[in-house]
């Protein structure tokens, strides 16, 4: 698995990178925000380890532009004193974070979870293409098609609504998104769905501030529908959902 590092922390980088690579890592490291896009525009990294601070570049921004050219998956390093900036990371494409100072077992626990997400993203070939509505996923491109208009998906938003794509009509547990997409069980960490709902909204709905095909069902999770609700029928819809057994 090809990794790519990314901190102005010489330091960690360099710790980082030294202990992955005896574990069998293909490790790249970059110091700064612009050697990062020639790192990964070179190398292709499998996953990329972000520092959202970047003295040179809006690293958040440079993120959502990469994976627009190229696949793959992110992993913020926060320092756990700001959770708006964790939200922001996640609303600007990252898969997921984990809070500085880590524990290596945590780490790795969590480059082995992303990346499970990644190949179980491609595994889902047989029903890579699912058609709900107006609402066409191709989760083996990442890909979501709208009335014929295409939008590129990073892999876990693709994860995430392949999940309720087949699930449509009904209700996904918390719970049950956070197993599926993310690969543990964690319901707790209720901003790391709500985050990439609100960004497959932006993708998704005609009027993301109202949305009418990807619902929040309060207090249990969220459901996709085949028929757009009009503004004023969503408690009637929601009360004949059934939730996703499991």
């Amino acid at each position: 698995m090809k990794l790519l590092i990314v901190d102005s922390d010489r330091y960690l980088v360099e710790m980082l990178t030294t202990w992955l690579k005896t574990l069998g890592f293909d490790v790249h490291r970059a110091y700064t925000g612009e050697r990062a896009k020639i790192e990964w525009e070179e190398q292709r990294p499998d996953i990329v380890i972000l520092d959202p601070i970047l003295k040179d570049v809006d690293a958040m921004k440079m993120c959502r532009d990469m994976q627009n050219k190229h696949d793959a998956l992110v992993l913020v390093m926060t320092d756990g004193k700001d959770v708006q900036n964790e939200v922001h990371c996640l609303e600007s494409g990252a898969d997921d974070y984990l809070r500085k100072p880590f524990f290596p077992n945590q780490f790795l626990a969590r480059i082995h979870a992303i990346s499970r997400r990644g190949r179980s993203t491609l595994e889902q070939r047989p029903f890579s293409i699912i058609t709900v509505g107006p609402i066409c996923v191709d989760s083996l491109h990442n890909e979501v098609t709208i009335s014929g208009n295409n939008t590129r998906l990073t892999p876990t938003e693709s994860k995430l609504l392949h999940l309720l794509a087949i699930n449509a009509n009904n209700v996904c547990t918390a719970n049950q998104i956070v197993s599926y997409v993310w690969g543990f069980g964690n319901d707790g960490d209720t901003c790391l769905i709500k985050a990439h709902i609100r960004h497959l909204r932006q993708k998704v709905e005609p009027d993301p501030n109202k949305p009418s095909y990807i619902l929040t069902v309060p207090g249990v999770g969220y459901t996709l529908v085949h028929h757009p609700v009009e503004e004023g029928r969503a408690k009637e819809v929601l009360h004949t959902l059934r939730v996703v057994s499991g």
